[in-house]
């Protein structure tokens, strides 16, 4: 199908009285002279700005007047909720999805010309990605042409290679340091996830233990993204039943089911215009993956007891703690959904494997931000041991463990945080979190003796006579 799409030329296709006030429609205006001269498509989609919870009198009273003209032709109108009309990013992210929802498989015209300068330059960005079949037009008026009639010029622009390839920023769009520390090792983590937020129809997965992080992540993505004015809504999967996670994601009709004694909006619906961060989401059923899947795929969803499916503009960040590609290979993750995930990943360290400058970076911004938390004057001091002892702790809960324990600390210290306050798993650890090289090496001596068959074998995986192994089996009191 050939489309011709262009934004309702706010000052041009409308005429005025002397106060400025609109009060008809300019048939010598850029829509109408294309209509005239130029029109040779299926249809004509016309943009808006404005939101669309009402529709706009001034743009239905201009597609009217040209259906009336023009009856054979189909003129549509689209409401894009654009809150900032120099905001290229926003008006590039609202026109991309749309095209990418609704018109994926069109010979799409695009009219250059009406719009303010940040709408015709998200016009180029989106053409030039190679996202779409597109072309771009403009029209020379018959004042400003040689033959003294209205010329219409195709724009030709070279275009990328690389689909989606075209990325905006403004300097406004940023996530504040004081927000978050974002140390050493996650600079080129972060800096790749400013990319990807710019780019905005494509999907995430990030990869972690949990509370390395995760869910800070994905709000940096969205918070740097033209969806960043838009709701952040996120859900932890593993904590529903397939019953429970498909009535969250998408809502219920009244008496869909028993108990659903009320019409509830779902999280895909809130998050609309915004982003969803699924987490945990190696954890679904081989149900819900299909169902999700099937939104990816059709940008739809369908409200548990209704029969008539709703669109949706929802950027998905998912999130896992597991290796989706081996459960793939097992055979409990699919493949098609692993694929429409991974369009871009991410993957974040734990907080063992982090250099020590790191770790001390982030406990000085947990004590400083937990001040403002509890209203101190004074921040805690930790003193050296106890800061050492905090470096030495593995934390297996990572980056959330860690701030955690600084505002447990804040609960049971006024300024110099005594030894008797902190907590047992760090001043008295079991073996399992402890570091010394006596405590490894035992624990590796047990690891070894399990996978062996006999103490001859372990021996001569450990590398070492089996008078050794016997020796270290008494010192450690290793019970087989």
């Amino acid at each position: 199908m050939k489309t011709l799409i262009s934004w309702v030329a706010a000052v041009h296709d409308f005429t005025r009285n002397p106060q400025n006030q609109i009060n008809g429609i300019n048939e010598d205006g850029p829509t109408y002279n294309f209509h005239n001269d130029f029109y040779k498509h299926d249809r004509h989609v016309i943009l808006s700005s404005k939101k669309g919870d009402t529709p706009d009198i001034y743009t239905e009273n201009l597609r009217t007047s040209l259906t009336k003209k023009y009856h054979d032709r189909t003129i549509e109108t689209q409401y894009l909720d654009i809150t900032d009309v120099i905001d290229i990013s926003q008006i590039k992210s609202k026109v991309e999805g749309l095209l990418l929802r609704e018109y994926r498989n069109d010979e799409i015209s695009i009219f250059f010309s009406p719009g303010t300068s940040a709408m015709q330059i998200a016009w180029y960005l989106i053409h030039e990605s190679s996202m779409l079949n597109t072309r771009l037009f403009q029209v020379r008026p018959k004042n400003h042409s040689r033959s003294g009639k209205a010329e219409l010029l195709d724009m030709h622009v070279l275009k990328s290679t690389i689909p989606g390839g075209s990325i905006i920023k403004e300097e406004s769009v940023v996530y504040h340091k004081e927000d978050y520390i974002i140390t050493d090792s996650l600079n080129p983590i972060y800096s790749r996830a400013e990319m990807i937020a710019m780019a905005d129809q494509v999907t995430t997965l990030i990869y972690g233990e949990s509370g390395s992080g995760k869910e800070h992540l994905a709000s940096y993505i969205h918070k740097n993204s033209a969806r960043s004015k838009k709701p952040f809504i996120t859900l932890n999967c593993s904590s529903f039943t397939d019953e429970l996670l498909e009535s969250r994601l998408f809502g219920y009709k009244k008496g869909s089911f028993t108990g659903a004694v009320e019409d509830r909006t779902g999280l895909f619906e809130e998050a609309e215009g915004g982003t969803i961060f699924l987490d945990e989401i190696g954890d679904i059923s081989p149900y819900m993956q299909q169902v999700l899947l099937r939104v990816i795929q059709e940008k739809k969803i369908l409200q548990i007891g209704n029969t008539k499916e709703k669109k949706i503009d929802v950027r998905i960040i998912a999130a896992t703690n597991k290796n989706l590609s081996n459960l793939c290979v097992e055979g409990t993750f699919r493949w098609d959904l692993f694929y429409r995930l991974t369009v871009t990943e991410l993957s974040l360290p734990p907080l063992r494997e982090r250099t020590i400058i790191e770790k001390k970076e982030l406990i000085n911004f947990f004590v400083e931000s937990k001040k403002k938390l509890f209203k101190r004057q004074k921040k805690i001091i930790l003193g050296k041991v106890i800061e050492q002892l905090i470096l030495n702790y593995p934390f297996p809960g990572n980056v959330r463990e860690m701030e955690n324990l600084i505002e447990n600390l804040y609960v049971f210290n006024q300024e110099n945080v005594s030894m008797e306050t902190m907590p047992l798993r760090l001043t008295n650890p079991t073996d399992e979190f402890k570091l010394d090289l006596k405590t490894v090496e035992k624990l590796h001596i047990i690891k070894v003796l399990k996978i062996a068959k006999n103490k001859q074998q372990a021996a001569k995986l450990l590398g070492c006579v089996i008078n050794t192994l016997e020796k270290k089996i008494k010192d450690y009191d290793i019970e087989i």
